[in-house]
């Protein structure tokens, strides 16, 4: 029988700093499983279109019954995530400092804690300017301590966005890459200028790839084409694999089985691996995200976590990188909590998570020494076929102007196989 060595809690300390670019992420090792997404919607990225009904729901987990005082405010931000110039009564209305108040506490949970969620806009607070914005959770007695911050912007949809992806790229036709085009098109009232636009794409959400203020390769009256075969030619990768551990009987996905050891539960994940030149086959994911849900239960309450065990065997270990299991489940980063550890005795990598019930997407990544961009070509196998999404994000700040702020005026997610 296996043993565990359970090491609670999760994460390690880490230290705020208000001068870099903010992400979504917890500063506090109590706070477990940030979610802001689209209204109702856990699939859905948190960009919401302005002077609509939308709203972004903002949820998260404190590790424990005996919970603090817990308030949380906004702040914009520029394309890039830094805090923008702007007074707050410039793009908000509402006093900016809301209590999180009325959380929910976890009942016949192996784990505890107090599950707590809003929405904003709300009756208290309303960002009112589109572009980029931070909501912070802090402790009412030490505001100045940030424990979690979350992204979500805002489009003013003022622009239409076409998009396409294929298989011809720089290197080469049908390769292990995907190359991606896409339109801008204007309208009378916005015709900008190229160096008033600043445009992001993502892939999958991911950001060690992601691709920051890309020009345009024709500019014409009424719109701009975007076809840079650098910039924008993305490894395929591969499908994410899938997870569902909501239920510990009726489990799904890649699981070998689900064992109880005092205290808690287990998730033994199968092992990954790469078949050497295996052809593409598709198999339904849902692009990195994961969703929060049980099965037999009857509240939000009664979700609990698990210790997942992640492993990837290897006769050696690589000596020129390292291996990470990348996924929504932590706003897809590359960071020491999702870095797997070489175990010489059993010869595999292995990672240990604690993650709250329901269904995960995620991939095994290979992450060279000294960069910053991940593959999947060596850890799964990479293709040019692979389903994946893509998010282009259309900043706009007008030349010449005082207006220290970038607007998002065009949000577009398409996918490759479309």
């Amino acid at each position: 029988m296996k043993k565990y060595l359970v090491f609670l809690l999760l994460l390690p300390q880490w230290v705020w700093c208000a001068s870099s670019s903010y992400r979504t992420r917890s500063y506090d090792d109590k706070i477990q499983t940030v979610q802001l997404f689209l209204n109702d919607n856990q699939l859905d990225y948190p960009v919401m279109e302005k002077n609509t009904s939308d709203y972004i729901t903002i949820a998260f987990d404190y590790m424990s019954s005996n919970y603090p005082h817990l308030a949380y405010k906004l702040e914009l931000c520029n394309a890039d995530w830094t805090p923008s110039n702007l007074d707050e009564m410039e793009y908000l209305e509402g006093i900016n400092e809301v209590v999180a108040d009325d959380p929910i506490i976890a009942t016949n949970t192996k784990f505890d804690y107090a599950h707590f969620s809003f929405r904003l806009p709300n009756e208290n607070l309303k960002p009112t300017l589109s572009g980029n914005y931070v909501v912070k959770v802090y402790d009412t007695d030490d505001p100045n301590k940030i424990l979690m911050t979350g992204c979500f912007s805002i489009d003013d949809n003022q622009i239409s966005i076409d998009g396409r992806v294929s298989g011809k790229s720089i290197y080469g036709v049908n390769s292990i890459y995907q190359h991606l085009t896409f339109d801008l098109t204007f309208n009378d009232k916005l015709n900008p200028m190229q160096e008033e636009l600043k445009v992001v794409v993502r892939q999958n959400g991911r950001h060690d790839n992601e691709v920051f203020d890309v020009k345009p390769t024709y500019v014409k009256p009424t719109s701009m084409v975007f076809e840079d075969e650098r910039k924008l030619s993305f490894e395929g990768g591969t499908e994410y694999n899938v997870l569902d551990f909501s239920h510990r009987f009726r489990y799904s996905g890649k699981i070998d089985r689900i064992v109880y050891y005092e205290p808690y539960y287990h998730v033994e994940v199968m092992p990954g691996k790469h078949e050497v030149g295996k052809e593409y086959s598709y198999d339904k994911d849902v692009d990195g995200h994961f969703k929060v849900h049980g099965q037999d239960v009857w509240s939000e309450a009664e979700i609990d976590y698990s210790i997942v065990h992640f492993v990837y065997p290897r006769e050696d270990p690589w000596l020129d990188g390292s291996v990470y299991v990348m996924g929504g489940f932590n706003d897809n980063w590359l960071e020491t909590k999702n870095k797997m550890v070489y175990n010489f005795e059993r010869k595999q990598y292995e990672l240990a998570l604690i993650l709250k019930n329901g269904g995960y997407n995620y991939q095994y990544v290979f992450l060279p020494a000294g960069a910053s961009v991940a593959s999947n070509d060596r850890t799964e196998g990479s293709h040019w076929e692979t389903e994946n999404s893509y998010q282009i994000y259309v900043y706009y700040r007008p030349l010449g102007s005082n207006y220290d702020h970038d607007q998002l005026i065009g949000f577009l997610e398409i996918r490759s196989q479309e």
